[in-house]
C-alpha cells in the first residue's frame, strides 16, 4: 500500500501550485495595465513630466488617478454601453476636455501659452483654441485610444469582457472626479462662465458618444479583412501626419496667418490622416492595421522624445527607448492581433 503523508501536506500542494497562477493573473490584469500604460503614454512620452518621476510613488499615484482612471472609465463605459470604437474616441475627447479645461486648465493659462511659444494667438474668451485643439487631439489619440488598444492587444482574453466590476468602475469614476480638488490648478481661474461652458462642452461630448456609438454595432465600422496584407505605409502615414500637426501647431502662431485659418491648418494633417486611414485600412481598429496606426503614433513620440533630449532633457532618451521597444514588439506581432473570436459580453 502506498504511504500517504499527513493531511497538511495534501492541503499545502494545491496552494503552492495556485499561487503563481494568481500572481500571473494579477500582473496581466487589463485594469492594472491600463492604469500604468495611460500615465506613461500621456505624461511620460509627451515630456510633460520626466519619465523618472513616474517611479515616485506619490507622483505615480496622481498620474494613475488622472490618466489611468480616465482611460479605464472611458473603456468601460464604451464596452458596457456597446458604443464601439467610435464611442471610445468621443469619450476620449471628453476626457481631454476634463483634463485640460477643468483639471490642469492649460486652455486658459497664459504662462503655458508663452512657454509653448504660441502666446496669445487664437485666444477667444480666455481660451487658446489652437492649444485646446492640439491637446484634445493628443489625449484622444494617445492617452485614451492608444492606451486602451495596447492593453486590448496584450491581454486578448479580456477583449470582450469587463475589466472591472461595477464597484471598481464606481471607484475609478470617483477618483477621477476628485482630481480637480487634489491637483486642480486653482491659480488659473478664468471667469466662472468659461468653466461652466467647459463643463457643458464635456457633457455634450459624452452625450454625443452615447448617441453616435449606439447607432452602430460595436467594432462593425470596417470588415475584418486580411490581417497579413501589407500595409506598411500606414505607419509612415500616421507618423508623418502627427509630425506635421505638431510642427504646424507650434509654428503657425509665428506667421501672419489669421488664427481661424491657422487653427484649421494645424488640424489639416489630423483630418487628412483620419480620411486616408479609413480609406486604406483593411482591418478594424483592433486588427493589424490598428496596430500600424498605434505604431505610427509611437514612432512620432520616439522622434519627439529624441528631439527634446537634444535640447537638454536627456532623460527623454529612456522614454524613447521604451516607446521604440514597444512599437517594435507591436509591429512584429501585428498579424496575431484582431484574430480573437468574438465572445460574450460579460
Amino acid at each position: 500500500m502506498r504511504r500517504r503523508g499527513p493531511p497538511w501536506e495534501i492541503d499545502a500542494m494545491p496552494t503552492t501550485r495556485a499561487e503563481p497562477g494568481r500572481l500571473r493573473r494579477a500582473s496581466t490584469s487589463p485594469a492594472l495595465l491600463v492604469l500604468l500604460v495611460a500615465p506613461f503614454f500621456g505624461e511620460g512620452l509627451s515630456g510633460s513630466s520626466p519619465p523618472g518621476d513616474l517611479l515616485l510613488p506619490w507622483h505615480l499615484a496622481y498620474m494613475v488617478a488622472l490618466y489611468g482612471c480616465g482611460a479605464l472609465v472611458c473603456r468601460e463605459l464604451a464596452h458596457r454601453s456597446g458604443l464601439g470604437f467610435t464611442g471610445l474616441v468621443l469619450l476620449g475627447v471628453g476626457y481631454a476636455v476634463w483634463e485640460e479645461a477643468l483639471v490642469d486648465r492649460y486652455w486658459f493659462d497664459p504662462r503655458f501659452w508663452a512657454d509653448s511659444g504660441v502666446g496669445g494667438y487664437s485666444v477667444v474668451w480666455h481660451t487658446n483654441l489652437l492649444l485646446a485643439a492640439h491637446l484634445t487631439v493628443f489625449h484622444t489619440a494617445v492617452s485614451v485610444g492608444a492606451s486602451v488598444l495596447v492593453v486590448e492587444w496584450f491581454v486578448p482574453r479580456a477583449r470582450h469582457r469587463r475589466w472591472v466590476g461595477r464597484p471598481g468602475l464606481v471607484v475609478a469614476g470617483l477618483v477621477l472626479a476628485v482630481t480637480p480638488v487634489v491637483y486642480g490648478e486653482f491659480d488659473r481661474r478664468p471667469p466662472a462662465g468659461v468653466l461652466v461652458a467647459s463643463g457643458a462642452l464635456l457633457a455634450a461630448v459624452v452625450a454625443t458618444a452615447f448617441l453616435v456609438g449606439r447607432r452602430r454595432p460595436p467594432d462593425a465600422a470596417r470588415p475584418a479583412g486580411d490581417p497579413t496584407r501589407p500595409r506598411r505605409g500606414l505607419v509612415l502615414l500616421v507618423a508623418g501626419c502627427a509630425c506635421a500637426h505638431w510642427f504646424l501647431t507650434y509654428t503657425v502662431a509665428q506667421t501672419a496667418v489669421p488664427w481661424p485659418a491657422g487653427v484649421a491648418l494645424a488640424l489639416l494633417p489630423v483630418a487628412a490622416g483620419l480620411f486616408l486611414v479609413r480609406r486604406l485600412a483593411v482591418t478594424g481598429p483592433y486588427g493589424a492595421d490598428g496596430v500600424r496606426v498605434v505604431v505610427g503614433l509611437l514612432v512620432f513620440l520616439v522622434l519627439l522624445d529624441l528631439l527634446v533630449a537634444l535640447v537638454g532633457r536627456y532623460d527623454m532618451v529612456l522614454a524613447a527607448l521604451v516607446a521604440g521597444w514597444l512599437a517594435r514588439r507591436l509591429y512584429t506581432r501585428r498579424a496575431s492581433y484582431g484574430t480573437v473570436p468574438a465572445g460574450p459580453t460579460v
